[in-house]
């Protein structure tokens, strides 16, 4: 396999912390790889580095990066920058393609001139630079990020300042998917995105040739597409050939055997510091080996523990109330300026419920969660609400932090002391700690704190009460594997209410129990979490893709029409041939996930890019079956 980088004696630090020390890594052509680790910890930063955007520190030995002659690469940022030179998503592609980006300045300035004087000159030099950006791939380049746009609905002359959030994260992905390097760099490019743009985004990476490496916590991503995980632990950069799920089972067998050595150091330490207590005297002379492996002793233990998962300690406290049902809707209607968003909708929630509210951005799952609430009232129909009901509401736009402030005065609010929902107190520094914040960090504005420090200290405040409901919007957006795990583990083992909008797929399935699906303007309860409904989620996106069809008033009487003998038959055999090719299509995805990506070489990236090959022409095929099977059954209604 043919190496493309290699980075040696990485060292780093801001101030009194240290994010690399003497790290390494190297990456092979074809590679697709998961970097992991906890928030602020190096993933951007080691991205920065390859990029050659940051320049690690002096250090002895010296830094080195050895780079293939000729690779090309390209970072794509979690957040865009947003230019004055391109103010429409139109072109904004070129401010990755500095040299394609003067090219176009200069085509468009000569075709002003053209406008108004055509001569031979400027006409040659227009034949020069379209030559040139032919050269440079840029009109392939460009209709790549086109076809993207449109695939993920983003209006291409809208004013990049007046798009949405989600709007500027499909750029930034069209961006990355339609370009032809070497080498990608992805900084969470799913963060913020809905389930449909995310699973969009994952069917177009599988069959990608780019080697790339991607900040990630999707874990359904991490263990569908990538081949390798990297992740960054306590100053070092760790490897392992294998999906996201080989990983865990990895990382469970080694905290099993640090544990075990934990303990035998610790046995040994007790019986050392007896002997030590002895005295001067009682040891001997002959005894300073013995006290330099005492020492070593203590040495070990502290690197241990150093080195154990660090997680949070997240508890969700409720009301203890006995009530059975919390909430009901009636016929439930509401609309906003004549505009329905849902209609005659019944729900139910009980007190043991844990719900997934999904439908796609704007199909009203705000609006429902504002009326919950009481932040909205229905158009019509009745929202009935067990007496005194308290809610607790996590908000995606962290509307409860204020940036002025820092977290020991968000947490404490005037006070050092926090009365926790059992009774008890604890000092505001003892509570953070919890959330893993260091002395350090209590005291600075949280305006400095990363997206994912943000999201752990709003945890914080969230936790600090108790309620009946707890509502999650968005939990898991800028937090790492690691908080994300915890924070499931936490709502699991919690056996009252909560109201879960997430497009993190493997937390809805690990943590809810039953789904709110919004889907043609109604509110519909499903028994199970996101995989179990996964079908009749995709079934309803395409139902709500906008008709081709001309209205029932422009219609023109359509003459029947019969199927042909030919046609017959093919009707009579095209069930066969769907399932002969979903039975083949199954079969080839479950070889590539149990695929063995360890010790890869050529021979096997040859073989797995040969098999995705076959899947995706199994796809297609299958694709092709449904659609002749489509209009073979919509003729023989005629």
């Amino acid at each position: 396999m043919s190496n493309l980088i290699s980075l040696q004696n990485i060292n780093m630090s801001f101030g009194d912390k240290i994010i690399f020390k003497n790290a390494t890594i190297s990456l092979d052509r074809y590679e697709k790889v998961g970097l992991i680790g906890l928030n602020g910890k190096g993933k951007s930063t080691l991205l920065k580095i390859i990029n050659e955007d940051i320049i690690p520190d002096s250090s002895s030995p010296a830094f080195l990066y050895d780079m293939k002659k000729g690779l090309s690469k390209i970072y794509i940022p979690q957040s865009l920058p947003l230019s004055d030179d391109f103010p429409q998503a139109r072109r904004y592609f070129l401010e990755f393609y500095p040299q394609l980006k003067t090219l176009f300045f200069e085509l468009n300035d000569i075709e002003k001139q053209i406008q108004t004087n055509q001569n031979d000159d400027l006409i040659s030099k227009q034949g020069s630079i379209l030559t040139q950006i032919e050269n440079l791939g840029g009109w392939q380049v460009e209709s790549k990020y086109f076809s993207y746009l449109k695939k993920f609905d983003v209006p291409l002359d809208k004013p990049m300042k007046k798009l949405s959030g989600g709007q500027l994260r499909k750029i930034a992905i069209s961006i990355g998917l339609s370009a032809q390097h070497d080498l990608i760099l992805w900084d969470e490019p799913t963060n913020h995105l809905d389930i449909e743009t995310i699973e969009l985004f994952e069917d177009e990476i599988k069959n990608k040739a780019n080697t790339f490496i991607m900040i990630s916590h999707d874990r359904y991503i991490l263990s569908s597409i990538c081949d390798r995980i990297i992740h960054i632990d306590s100053g070092s950069i760790d490897k392992f050939n294998g999906n996201y799920l080989d990983y865990i089972d990895h990382m469970q067998e080694v905290e099993k055997i640090r544990s075990e050595k934990l303990t035998k150091l610790k046995n040994s330490h007790r019986r050392e510091l007896a002997w030590m207590r002895q005295g001067i005297k009682a040891r001997g002379t002959r005894s300073k080996k013995r006290v330099e492996g005492f020492h070593n002793i203590e040495k070990n233990i502290k690197s241990l523990h150093d080195k154990r998962k660090k997680e949070l300690e997240l508890n969700l406290s409720s009301t203890k109330r006995k009530t059975k049902v919390l909430m009901e809707l009636k016929e439930a209607s509401f609309s906003f300026k004549d505009t329905p968003i849902f209609n005659n909708s019944n729900l139910t929630l009980f007190r043991e419920d844990r719900i997934a509210l999904i439908g796609k951005n704007g199909a009203g799952k705000s609006t429902l969660l504002n009326i919950i609430m009481n932040e909205l009232n229905l158009t019509s129909g009745q929202l009935k609400k067990a007496d005194n009901l308290k809610i607790s509401y996590f908000s995606q736009n962290r509307k409860a932090l204020d940036n002025n402030k820092t977290p020991f005065e968000i947490i404490g609010d005037g006070s050092d002391l926090i009365h926790m929902p059992s009774g008890g107190t604890l000092h505001i520094n003892s509570y953070l700690e919890k959330f893993l914040f260091s002395s350090s960090e209590i005291r600075r504005p949280i305006s400095t704190l990363s997206g994912g420090e943000k999201n752990r200290l709003q945890l914080a405040l969230f936790m600090k009460n108790a309620a009946d409901i707890w509502i999650f919007d968005e939990p898991t957006n800028d937090l790492d594997i690691e908080t994300i795990e915890t924070l499931e583990q936490a709502l699991i083992d919690y056996k009252q209410a909560v109201i879960i909008v997430s497009h993190d797929r493997a937390f809805l399935d690990k943590v809810t129990t039953k789904s709110w699906i919004l889907q043609n303007n109604k509110v519909e309860e499903y028994l199970g979490n996101y995989s179990d409904n996964a079908d009749l989620i995709q079934a309803t996106l395409i139902k709500e893709l906008p008709s081709k069809k001309l209205s029932t008033a422009t219609q023109t009487p359509q003459q029947k029409v019969k199927l042909t003998n030919k046609e017959k038959q093919r009707l009579k055999t095209i069930d066969s041939e769907i399932e002969q090719a979903e039975s083949l299509l199954n079969e080839l995805e479950t070889k590539a996930q149990n695929f063995d990506f360890t010790n890869m070489n050529e021979d096997k990236t040859n073989e797995y890019k040969k098999l995705e090959n076959k899947i995706k022409m199994a796809k297609e095929n299958l694709d092709e079956l449904y659609q002749i099977w489509e209009e073979l059954g919509e003729k023989a209604q005629l």
